[in-house]
């Protein structure tokens, strides 16, 4: 491995390093790993106790799914303290695992496992640390499902169509909503059933439902006569076609999933989504982050009323308070291959809504993590937001300028890698397999960027070549 000396020392303090908080509370933090710099030892620790935006980058096969993974497994380790991490405010982690590696986190490392599990073992033995038992959850989109390669006690999500937005109906169909007749087609079924309500062929008046069903469009689009006078058979049909399609698959026919049950305190959701087609995924990528920004912004209203309203009576309290505990918890989302759903050329509803997300979250109590093979085909909107940067080896000069660039910490007055003199992009064309480049503008007591090796995971790693 290379051997990096960086001056000057990254903190006049002593003893380990904590960054990520911008008041340096230290209250919740997980560990990243150990410094890689000649010099004292110390551990690194991300401060979760504020709500932040963080991108981990890399080439592919230089650790960046690994250290998203090792993110993961600190926000899983329940309430209290151990190796991997401190935590005392209760929140959620979402990961919305594109790739389909991240459900192995639920998988502990052993010594009497298979060869693979053995191997893994024998990597966190040797870092000194001890599997422990994980707060992991596995979920699969319903109709998704593969009951013969999924793991034990994978659980489905379900989706209501009313919360799908005109846009994702839009993105859903492949078609222009507002330009195109089958796009207008849908977003008049959608008003008629949803708002307006409309006379059935019969002469009868079919009242509107907010909260319909797939089902309910398809009996507008057959019974509503204005249907059937203002567009042509052939548009009408091709519409029919898609909505009988998703009014078959299970994702929109069961009851809704509550956020309440997907986002628990001290656990986090794996939710695969491999096998989901392009389209449908960024629709449910949209779907869910609206509805937990939404969520956390009532449960934030409320809890600012009951702190700073002095006039409140007790039934206005205990409605606040009854927001409060019927709401989500703070919560992290996730995501690995980010710019495959949040691309600079990726105009889609879930970048948009992956934006809006890292724009307003933070004041809600709302995180976010994102990884990418490719940082220069990354949103910069989304670039833009992110306070904290771990950064694995990267050759390609533009993803180098990028990460150099959106770095928020100082950079070394003086770098050497192997006793030569290199600048920040050499340096990260020169990092060995498991080392960061660590960034944050959350670091009070953190003078520069750091070198630092991952440490192992204590759950199994899925993103090896297999």
């Amino acid at each position: 491995m290379p051997t990096y000396r960086l001056e000057p020392e990254p903190t006049t303090a002593t003893g380990d390093i904590t960054a990520g908080d911008a008041a340096a509370r230290g209250r919740d933090v997980v560990l990243l790993g150990k410094l890689a710099e000649s010099g004292p030892q110390r551990s690194l620790w991300l401060d979760v106790s504020g709500e932040q935006v963080i991108a981990v980058l890399g080439k592919r096969g230089t650790g960046k799914s690994y250290t998203l993974g090792v993110v993961i497994e600190g926000l899983s380790a329940g309430g209290g303290g151990n190796a991997i991490a401190k935590l005392s405010t209760p929140r959620a982690a979402l990961v919305l695992d594109i790739m389909d590696i991240f459900w192995t986190s639920q998988i502990k490392l052993s010594a009497d496992g298979s060869a693979e599990v053995v191997k893994q073992y024998e990597v966190m033995r040797k870092g000194g640390l001890k599997t422990q038992e994980l707060c992991i959850d596995v979920w699969v989109p319903a109709g998704f499902e593969r009951p013969n390669l999924d793991p034990s006690g994978t659980r489905r999500l379900f989706l209501k169509p009313s919360d799908l937005e005109l846009d994702d109906w839009g993105a859903l169909f492949g078609l222009d909503i507002y330009g195109e007749p089958r796009g207008m087609l849908i977003a008049d079924i959608i008003g008629h059933v949803s708002r307006d309500g409309y006379t059935n062929t019969d002469g009868s008046f079919v009242r509107p439902n907010p909260d319909f069903q797939l089902t309910e469009l398809l009996d507008c689009l057959d019974m509503n006569g204005d249907i059937s006078a203002n567009y042509s058979r052939e548009t009408i049909r091709g519409v029919r076609q898609r909505l009988q399609t998703y009014a078959a698959l299970p994702l929109f026919s069961g009851p809704a999933t509550s956020l309440s049950d997907l986002l628990r305190p001290f656990r986090s959701s794996v939710l695969m989504m491999a096998r989901v087609p392009d389209a449908l995924k960024k629709v449910l990528v949209a779907v869910l982050l609206r509805r937990i920004l939404r969520e956390r912004r009532d449960a934030s209203f409320a809890r600012k009323r009951l702190d700073l309203s002095t006039e409140l009576s007790k039934a206005e309290k205990q409605g606040l308070g009854a927001v409060l505990d019927e709401s989500i918890p703070r919560t992290w989302v996730l995501m690995d291959e980010a710019h495959v759903l949040c691309g600079v050329d990726e105009d889609s509803i879930a970048r948009d809504a992956l934006v809006k997300y890292a724009k307003e979250g933070r004041n809600y109590g709302l995180s976010l993590a994102v990884a990418t093979q490719q940082p220069s085909a990354l949103d910069p909107r989304l670039m833009s937001q992110v306070e904290t940067l771990i950064v694995h080896q990267l050759t390609a000069p533009r993803d180098a300028a990028v990460a150099k660039s959106n770095m928020r910490s100082p950079v070394p007055t003086t770098i050497k890698v192997d006793g030569a003199d290199a600048d920040v992009e050499a340096m990260l064309r020169r990092l060995g397999q498991g080392m960061a480049a660590f960034s944050s503008g959350n670091a009070p007591n953190l003078s520069r960027l750091c070198v630092a090796t991952i440490r192992p995971r204590i759950t199994a790693h899925g993103g090896y070549e297999a």
